[in-house]
């Protein structure tokens, strides 16, 4: 079967509002960004910020078609490829799963930048913290410290384009040979099923990383990502707000 993806751009125009502009001018910088459907018509917003004397930092994360384009999975800083480190992030977009994921990407940083969500519909901005994903956070350091002391593992493995990620995986069981793992294999990851197999203490989650974030707050089994999993020493071990 032969899949095509279209891109649904937004016709409007987007410009930020005064109040907006008012509250971003107390940072020298701003990391740009936006969902899909804005993230072509941003000329606007960057002639503004220049005009303000903000400095714009635009950048083209790895799993996105242009610049300045945010993926709800792009929850990894390296994977954002800030060439400059940025006073805030500035998100376009109407709600705040995209804008969460630049708050998840700094979970390994000691100070993150705070977020600015500025809706182009409504015409309104919000500025999200950590504390809005502290519950998230909470359960994830506690799964990473389980994760390095338990025996029996699950690796779970998705068939979805762009998701498969079989092979990485196996570095699992070279970086930690006194583990069991067990790999289990679906187009979709049904949480309800996990529970059929009891043997295992904990996941680790190969497809979208948002899985294991905020979709783990109802499992009863804890989850954790596979890039997290295959350095969770040394996450746990860094001061930030993951561990704080």
């Amino acid at each position: 079967m032969e899949i095509m993806f279209i891109d649904a751009k937004y016709k409007g125009s987007i410009s930020l509002t005064s109040a907006c502009l008012d509250h971003l001018k107390r940072f020298k910088s701003i990391a740009l960004f936006a969902s899909v459907q804005y993230s072509h018509n941003l000329e606007t917003v960057k002639k503004q910020l220049k005009k303000a004397g903000i400095k714009v930092i635009a950048t083209r994360p790895d799993r996105s078609s242009v610049e300045s384009q945010l993926i709800g999975c792009d929850v990894y800083y390296k994977n954002l490829n800030l060439k400059q480190e940025p006073a805030a992030f500035l998100q376009i977009s109407d709600g705040v799963f995209h804008a969460n994921a630049l708050l998840f990407a700094q979970k390994g940083l000691e100070k993150p930048k705070e977020v600015i969500v500025f809706d182009p519909i409504e015409q309104e901005f919000t500025m999200i913290t950590p504390e809005s994903v502290s519950q998230v956070l909470r359960k994830y350091k506690a799964a990473l410290m389980r994760f390095l002391t338990s025996d029996t593992i699950g690796v779970l493995i998705s068939t979805k384009l762009g998701q498969e990620q079989y092979e990485a995986s196996k570095r699992l069981e070279k970086k930690y040979p006194g583990k069991k793992f067990y790999y289990f294999v679906d187009n979709s990851i049904n949480f309800s099923s996990l529970e059929n197999f009891p043997f295992i203490q904990i996941w680790v989650n190969s497809a979208c990383p948002r899985i294991a974030l905020e979709d783990s707050i109802s499992t009863p089994r804890p989850v954790i990502n596979l890039n997290d999993a295959l350095d969770a020493e040394a996450l746990l071990s860094k001061k930030s707000i993951l561990t704080q």
